[in-house]
């Protein structure tokens, strides 16, 4: 890590009595150095958290050929412009399993949502498109094209792609991907360590009774929450007095504990 006098040394215009907010910007980028320490958690207290590496799909989303629709699946090398279609219905797919048998010409599998697309078969028909008559099924000309509501293998993601990239804030959509894909666990950065303490003879903590001049410490709060809301581990260190040797003596306390510190009032 560079010196602050290196640093500063580096920044044109630098003034340490007149810094402006963007030059204070840059002087603090330069300064800080990233987290990098990481731990695996369960998604279940992974929300709000940042993903410390990219996670790698361990399966093909959907797993399979898949029906987009409840309805019923045929070869749609059948299909005739200008033509119906009547098709003999010779079996029922059910989602979580794969239909076994065989499907000829002029026949068609009742498919449901999700389902596995029987062999031969790479299109579907939805249900509400079709006039059943015992066993048999008819749909008008022109409705449909080959391929029709079937979804691929891997058409969301494939086995091997990453889902989601390291640096990426884990929001309830990216928990529900994980889970998704089968995985427990995540890799995260571990929290920020952020530690808070106000300065002033004149700060009351919440207890105290009143007493002229003071008033009641609000910003430790408002602080506290911006910072838990982040997803930051506060370390909260109260109020310290306008004493040189307390303020210092808070100052050491909360470098060695935390990777910022925070503190509101004349210090």
């Amino acid at each position: 890590m560079k010196t602050l006098e290196q640093i500063a040394s580096e920044l044109v215009g630098y003034d340490p009595q007149a810094l402006s907010a963007d030059l204070v910007g840059s002087f603090l980028d330069q300064l800080i150095e990233p987290l990098t320490e990481a731990e695996d958690i369960d998604i279940f207290a992974a929300l709000g958290r940042v993903l410390a590496a990219d996670i790698i799909s361990p399966v093909s989303v959907p797993p399979h050929d898949n029906s987009a629709m409840d309805g019923y699946a045929f070869d749609g090398a059948q299909l005739r412009p200008g033509s119906a279609l009547t098709l003999k219905v010779v079996g029922t797919a059910l989602a979580g399993k794969g239909w076994v048998g065989s499907v000829n010409a002029g026949e068609c599998v009742r498919i449901m949502t999700g389902a596995i697309m029987p062999s031969g078969l790479n299109t579907v028909v939805p249900q509400e498109l079709v006039t059943v008559a015992d066993d048999w099924v008819t749909f008008p000309a022109n409705m449909l094209k080959p391929g029709d509501n079937r979804r691929f293998k891997g058409e969301d993601l494939l086995q091997g792609q990453p889902a989601l990239q390291k640096g990426e804030l884990l929001t309830p959509a990216a928990l529900g991907l994980v889970a998704s894909l089968g995985i427990k666990t995540v890799p995260v950065l571990r929290r920020l360590k952020v530690a808070y303490f106000s300065t002033g003879d004149e700060i009351l903590s919440l207890g105290e009774p009143p007493r002229e001049g003071a008033v009641y410490d609000s910003n430790r709060y408002t602080v506290f929450g911006l910072l838990t809301r982040l997803g930051c581990e506060v370390i909260d260190l109260g109020v310290v007095r306008d004493q040189p040797e307390a303020l210092e003596a808070a100052f050491i306390l909360a470098a060695q504990q935390a990777d910022a510190v925070i503190t509101s009032g004349g210090v």
